[in-house]
């Protein structure tokens, strides 16, 4: 990623932001289960509006990308789900004469733990733009045939084969049945039945299709078990981001409780950022880095501080935590304007004659950049390029020598407009 180059003083990033009450929460992924489950639920977190929903997260197998081009395939893999890419035939000539000796040597695939894109179906892509590992996309015809088929061991012991068929008009159709071809069925996902979700769910057990999520523009976490790569695929509890959600971990700090400085780390998009290892096990309970905090920016682009302060592991599943918003993506636009796929703020703000400093957020921006002062009736009394720049940027603005009084400070990006009042005093 882009490497953030800013370099804020505590004093400018605190009045930037706009820092707002700090939270105390407490989300529950619940206590082991009378069955012997720990954390038995999955809960989806709006950072703004807190639980929008939770779901047994026993209750699934697979789950099906809605929004990736890659449309892979995810496995239930803390409820026992594996999975195996049958090695010895493809899908045309191998369906009938499933063999599984030798099953114990394969490789088997697991979910990537940085992005919803690779799914233990789909990893082996390698975000290949026509081989999608489990059928092969045709650019002309925008269909994907299957050519592959997979072995799956559900979390019961029960094995299945599996293969994909066909993605056709955005309809998913896929087949399984046990190994030795017993118990056949055929079954559908239709991408149009789930227009605001990231994923659809099934149960080859119950042979449904589940509906489990939260619509995906309303949350921004999911407190959850998940498999991590540590060297070996392990199951381990924390915290995954919602697409389009970006964070930074800060570590080492003497300065917990006060430090905002969001502006001059480096975001990252790997949706295990938070993760799980800001906890660790001491003897039979938890402790939490006392020195360690995240910074998130929503999909919407705004920003918040995360401080986990307490893990209650599986007698109780609590994730216990503090979370402040630091700065609000303003949407502004003038009479016959477009509004700007960007924001800003203006610091200090009244100002006392001096040049001023907006924080801007171009995530996405390409276009160039120009920025105005104007007074209250429209014009310019000064003006300047930045150029072509994106992401979280400080521009320093040449206000100095303004009359005291009122302006406005707008910030054009091709067709769309931002804008700011500034005062003069």
């Amino acid at each position: 990623m882009k490497k953030l180059v800013l370099a804020f003083s505590f004093s400018l990033a605190a009045a930037a932001a706009g820092a707002q009450t700090i939270i105390r929460d407490t989300v529950s992924v619940g206590a082991t289960s009378g069955t012997g489950v720990t954390y038995p639920n999955q809960v989806w977190y709006s950072l703004a509006n807190d639980e929008q929903g939770r779901a047994d997260r026993t209750e699934w197998d697979i789950a099906f990308d809605l929004k990736s081009f890659y449309s892979g395939v995810q496995l239930n893999h803390p409820a026992g789900v594996t999975l195996w890419k049958y090695p010895k035939n493809d899908l045309g000539n191998g369906w009938s004469t499933v063999d599984t000796a030798g099953l114990s040597t394969w490789t088997a695939h697991y979910n990537s733990d940085t992005n919803w894109a690779l799914g233990a179906i789909g990893v082996a892509s390698n975000l290949n733009n026509s081989n999608l590992d489990w059928g092969v996309y045709n650019g002309t015809t925008h269909v994907v045939t299957g050519d592959s088929m997979f072995i799956i061991r559900l979390g019961n012991g029960a094995f299945k084969k599996f293969a994909i068929e066909s993605l056709i008009g955005g309809v998913y159709t896929f087949k399984y049945a046990d190994l030795n071809g017993t118990n056949p069925q055929t079954a559908k996902i239709d991408k149009a039945s789930y227009t605001d979700k990231n994923f659809a769910y099934f149960n080859l057990t119950t042979n449904k299709a589940m509906d489990r999520e939260p619509a995906a523009a309303n949350w921004d976490l999911v407190f959850t078990q998940y498999s991590a790569n540590l060297g070996i695929w392990y199951p381990v509890t924390g915290v995954l981001q919602n697409r389009g959600v970006q964070a930074v971990r800060v570590s080492k700090l003497n300065d917990l409780a006060t430090n905002v400085d969001y502006a001059s780390k480096t975001f990252r998009s790997e949706i295990n950022t938070l993760g799980y290892n800001w906890k660790s096990l001491s003897g039979s309970t938890y402790k939490v880095n006392d020195s360690e905090l995240h910074f998130v920016r929503t999909a919407a682009g705004d920003i918040w501080k995360v401080v986990f302060t307490g893990f209650g592991g599986a007698s109780t599943g609590n994730f216990i935590f503090t979370r402040q918003k630091l700065y609000t993506r303003p949407v502004t636009t003038g009479i016959g304007q477009t509004a700007a796929p960007f924001a800003f703020v203006v610091y200090p703000n009244p100002s006392s004659g001096n040049d001023v400093q907006l924080i801007a957020d171009l995530t996405g921006n390409t276009a160039s950049v120009q920025i105005d002062i104007t007074d209250m009736s429209g014009r310019a009394v000064r003006q300047m390029n930045a150029g072509a720049i994106g992401g979280l940027q400080r521009i320093a603005v040449p206000a100095a020598g303004l009359a005291p009084g009122n302006y406005f400070v707008r910030m054009h990006s091709g067709p769309g407009v931002a804008t700011q009042r500034l005062v003069i005093r």
